[in-house]
């Protein structure tokens, strides 16, 4: 059969996607990379500060895997390294906005996610005693749109001690991020994810009493870049000790209930 080489091409390439498909292979979530990794704010107007003058020392990079930019990526990222929801959805503290200069102006924070302690309901008790968290923004506005994340990560204190932050706790809380981030591959609801870190040494020149609670911070934000790729076709059907009593049509049956834009955990 005289196949012309254009069409070979597309047949070989159609082989090739279905033998991907039909054996699980990981794969890779990248589609769409942006063209760049932030926009300073303090060039465009804005701050590294929020407007209760709290830093942003994290910043998820534009180039990271679009999957990972999301609402919903970013949680389950922030799952994969044992942060999550606020406990039973519940905002008790204040909302914080911020300027990331990108023509938006000031906005308020797109989420809170709190450490939860590698229990199903760890956020409950780390707005008890306390621990890590972070707030969110998104830079995309008209006149900067990289896609990128702010993070103003922080420990704090009990919530006998009203949350306050514990003292250095805004370069501990970031530390404390990154090294969950980098420490290796982590995952969450089928997908894996790769972290790398970049630090950023002059975007943060604040001394002690311009920023909130009168902490000093040494200055230096640290630039993820994630990388995200599914495990195999994203899901199995191993699931808990009551899983063989059911017919195994019963996992296809609820996996196509799965909401897309919503973060299934075991204590919700």
């Amino acid at each position: 059969m005289n196949v012309p080489d254009s069409a070979f091409s597309a047949l070989i390439f159609s082989v090739a996607l279905l033998f991907s498909f039909i054996t699980g292979a990981s794969a890779k979530l990248n589609t769409d990379p942006k063209a760049v990794a932030y926009y300073e704010p303090k060039a465009l107007g804005g701050s590294m500060l929020t407007v209760q003058r709290e830093p942003m020392n994290i910043i998820i990079s534009g180039l990271s895997d679009p999957a990972a930019l999301t609402n919903r990526g970013v949680t389950n990222w922030a799952n994969s390294i044992h942060f999550g929801a606020e406990c039973l959805g519940i905002h008790l503290g204040g909302y914080q906005a911020a300027n990331l200069g990108d023509g938006n102006g000031v906005v308020n924070q797109t989420t809170i996610l709190r450490e939860d302690y590698k229990l199903p309901i760890g956020t409950c008790l780390q707005s008890l005693i306390g621990g890590n968290h972070f707030r969110i923004w998104r830079q995309n506005g008209p006149q900067s749109n990289s896609g990128a994340l702010f993070l103003a990560g922080s420990a704090e204190e009990t919530a006998a001690q009203n949350h306050d932050i514990i003292p250095n706790g805004y370069d501990i809380g970031r530390d404390d991020i990154v090294k969950r981030a980098i420490a290796g591959q982590t995952s969450f609801s089928g997908i894996i994810y790769t972290t790398t870190v970049q630090w950023l040494p002059n975007l943060l020149p604040f001394t002690a009493n311009e920023i909130n609670h009168n902490i000093a911070v040494d200055g230096r934000v640290a630039l993820l870049t994630i990388d995200a790729e599914t495990m195999g076709n994203g899901y199995n059907c191993k699931g808990s000790g009551l899983c063989p009593t059911l017919n195994p049509s019963t996992c296809d049956q609820a996996l196509s209930k799965v909401v897309d834009t919503t973060i299934y955990r075991t204590d919700t």
